[in-house]
């Protein structure tokens, strides 16, 4: 009896053996880069490398924990994580809050992350996708606009339309969207029947339309607020929350070329788009800015700089991925994974973002689908637009 006991026992010991073996490899590995690289500063009469204070073990994987040495500059640390997991070829993630922290992971991110695996949260939160640390999730009520980017067929619609199903299933109620697919409605015309949807604009004509009655609404907020000494949305009994979504911001760029009622009609959409983007967030608006093209002109500067979530899938150019996300990095996302993304706060993540189908979607929200009038202020001949 004696010696069968023994036998997990032993098993156990030589499996922990193993592991303390393979993370102090992995550790060792570390303290050679840190010496290839110089990553290190002098202290006296010696160069200092950064010391080994803690070794974590995680859910994910296993967390080293540095001291640096004092005056390190933190340009040193840039080359760290990509020559670290390509050594150990292994996913590593190196970041810097007070101590030098080294996350090596157990797994790679999966190439596909299924919305029905998405866990349920509360508040006004979304899933932005899965990662080796698991899910990662965003609160509208703390950041309330964003800024998506990327080439056609790499996620960046999949994203709108989880988005739009997981608030709906959550608050079904209390969610209202406006919605402008300037693909020409062919994305989310389909939905338009939802409960939840205000309206679907599918031109420029229509998105004017739309965003002329936004900004009536804001200055109805404005007035309701300052009635009611409310500085915050967040901070009132108002439950409701409007997300306007524009897919594909391209298509509202004046050109040259265009006449110049539409310049002047586009110029008008950009600047409501903006304004909703500037005092929108306390009044309970979400703004949702996409585009396939990102440059200075498809995404304004007042529309970036109020979004401190920015989101890119692969783009083509480094150029591009400095646009949306003030940097490079989306350019070098794997062009055979569609769903891979870089989020972009106060630090960068990269992330699978859960994948659903129009079909799932559409099962999924059928419930709260009602009849619907659609309503348009332009007659059949009308084909130019008036300013006052």
């Amino acid at each position: 009896m004696l010696e069968l006991l023994a036998i997990p026992v032993l098993s156990g010991a030589a499996a922990l053996y193993v592991g303390v073996k393979k993370r102090s490899v992995d550790e060792m590995v570390i303290r050679k880069v840190f010496k290839n690289l110089k990553v290190g500063a002098m202290e006296g009469k010696d160069f200092v490398y950064p010391k080994l204070i803690a070794m974590e073990k995680k859910d994910y994987g296993v967390r080293y924990v540095y001291r640096m040495p004092l005056g390190l500059p933190k340009k040193a640390l840039e080359p760290v994580e990509e020559i670290l997991a390509a050594t150990l070829d292994r996913p590593v993630e190196v970041t810097f809050k007070k101590w030098l922290y080294i996350d090596v992971f157990n797994n790679d991110i999966p190439e596909k992350v299924l919305y029905n695996d998405v866990p349920n949260m509360a508040g006004w939160v979304v899933p932005l996708g899965f990662n080796e640390k698991g899910w990662i999730f965003h609160d509208f009520d703390k950041t309330p606009h964003c800024v998506v980017g990327g080439t056609t067929r790499f996620g960046k619609t999949v994203f709108l339309k989880m988005v739009m199903t997981y608030l709906i299933e959550h608050h079904p109620n209390d969610v209202e969207f406006l919605i402008i697919d300037l693909k020409g409605g062919l994305e989310f015309e389909r939905y338009r029947e939802l409960k939840q949807v205000i309206d679907v604009a599918s031109d420029p004509i229509e998105a004017f339309e739309c965003l002329t009655s936004i900004k009536v609404l804001l200055e109805q907020k404005m007035a309701e607020f300052k009635r009611n000494g409310w500085s915050n949305v967040v901070h009132t009994p108002i439950q409701k929350r409007m997300f306007i979504i524009v897919d594909e911001a391209a298509q509202l760029v004046p050109e040259k070329f265009m006449e110049k009622p539409m310049r002047d009609l586009l110029s008008y959409c950009q600047s409501i788009l903006s304004e909703i983007a500037r005092i929108g967030g306390a009044l309970g608006i979400r703004l949702i800015f996409c585009t396939q093209y990102p440059t200075s002109d498809t995404l304004p500067r007042q529309i970036k700089q109020n979004a401190d979530l920015k989101i890119s899938f692969r783009l083509p150019t480094g150029y591009a991925s400095a646009v949306v996300i003030d940097e490079q990095g989306a350019e070098e996302l794997p062009s055979d994974i569609p769903g891979r993304a870089i989020i972009k706060t106060h630090e960068k993540k990269i992330v699978q973002v859960p994948y659903i189908t129009d079909d799932e979607m559409t099962k999924r929200l059928e419930v709260y689908r009602v009849a619907k009038v659609r309503k348009t202020n332009r007659t059949a001949d009308e084909d130019t637009i008036c300013f006052e």
